[in-house]
């Protein structure tokens, strides 16, 4: 994995190494909770930002997907940083 950091806490942004079927490779989704004494092949619950944003006035609602923290890749540290990224491109 080149320069691809695993999820270490909860809030973290984060896409699927390696997506198969029909998972979309852009998506990008939240560390749900806590990682602190998760390993790699622990499994973890994610939510895509795309169904947090369709249930914006129920998040909770939003699906939750299970996925190994070795399948995960971060690519920002919080939805903030996430979102503020937008504006650098």
């Amino acid at each position: 994995m080149n320069k691809e950091r695993r999820p270490s806490k909860q809030g973290q942004i984060v896409k699927l190494v390696n997506p198969v079927g029909v998972e979309n490779p852009r998506e990008t989704y939240l560390i749900l909770h806590d990682l602190d004494n998760c390993s790699d092949n622990d499994i973890i619950y994610v939510v895509s930002i795309t169904e947090l944003q369709r249930n914006i006035n129920n998040p909770t609602a939003a699906l939750h997907k299970a996925v190994t923290k070795a399948e995960l890749a971060v690519v920002a540290e919080s939805l903030q940083s996430y979102v503020e990224s937008w504006n650098k491109l």
